[in-house]
């Protein structure tokens, strides 16, 4: 289930990544959302790693 969970926050970034290439944010307040969105992703992200490296190191 972290797997999927995982996987779909994964997309959700390259669809970030993309409209945000692609210019799609025409107004500032809509490029700082998109950031905003994909900095809270990374985040999630970056919490999966740490406690998993946590769990490792327990046992």
């Amino acid at each position: 289930m972290i797997e999927q969970l995982i996987h779909v926050i994964k997309v959700r970034q390259q669809e970030i990544a993309q409209s945000l290439m692609a210019g799609n944010a025409v107004t500032f307040e809509a490029y700082q959302r998109m950031v905003g969105e994909a900095q809270g992703l990374k985040y999630v992200l970056d919490s999966f790693d740490r406690m998993a490296d946590e769990e490792e190191n327990k046992e």
